[in-house]
């Protein structure tokens, strides 16, 4: 009598296969689950690079523009203009255009002032920036060019710079590039340090010397 011989896997090769599919299953979705992470991370971090951008140029685009004014052509071949001419009461001061509400720390509200010849009304205008610590934005405030108020109560007030708020601007600082002579041509160091708000360990600092190009006539 001839005995069937049984073929097939036994229960140990069995588990033993589960266990080794599952293991390889387990490595795919980790390895997919880190592809969608990194490709995630990236493209936050690429949107905060380009929010942080935007602001930074369109506050670099002011004050290059400070000082600006029609007649200023005029007073080149006289050198600076005289206090009381028209161009002059539009030149960045340092003393008057930028403050800080502590003291000891860089400035972090600036005002710029210039003629704007796009306007219908085509009119001086100015334009203060400043940063709200609190609420970890920046804030822009249109005001008179030559508005005799103190800066310090005209910082920290007016519209979000930004209506859709996706950044955390940690801090700002407006400084005078040393060694700058109103006699040339002096550059405001803009910095600008922001975090994503949902992720604040993504972060990016932003650095940028601004010239002020209607210096030195």
């Amino acid at each position: 009598m001839y005995q069937l011989k049984q073929e097939g896997m036994t229960l140990i090769e069995m588990l033993v296969s589960m266990i080794a599919g599952l293991l390889v299953v387990a490595g795919a979705l980790s390895l997919f689950s880190s592809i969608m992470v990194a490709g995630n991370t990236n493209l936050m971090l690429s949107r905060l690079n380009q929010d942080v951008q935007a602001v930074t140029d369109l506050m670099a685009r002011d004050i290059q523009r400070s000082g600006y004014h029609v007649d200023a052509a005029d007073n080149m071949s006289a050198g600076m203009p005289a206090s009381s001419s028209a161009p002059a009461r539009y030149l960045f001061s340092p003393a008057n255009d930028l403050y800080n509400s502590d003291a000891s720390a860089p400035p972090d509200c600036i005002r710029v002032k210039y003629w704007d010849e796009r306007r219908t009304s085509n009119e001086a205008v100015g334009i203060i920036y400043s940063h709200d610590k609190k609420e970890k934005i920046i804030k822009v405030k249109e005001v008179g060019p030559l508005d005799s108020t103190e800066l310090n109560s005209l910082c920290y007030s007016g519209s979000k710079i930004m209506a859709e708020q996706e950044i955390s601007i940690d801090d700002v600082r407006f400084e005078l590039v040393p060694g700058s002579s109103a006699a040339g041509m002096r550059s405001i160091r803009l910095t600008l340090s922001a975090s994503h708000i949902s992720r604040p360990a993504l972060s990016v600092t932003l650095q940028r010397e601004v010239k002020l190009r209607n210096d030195g006539y």
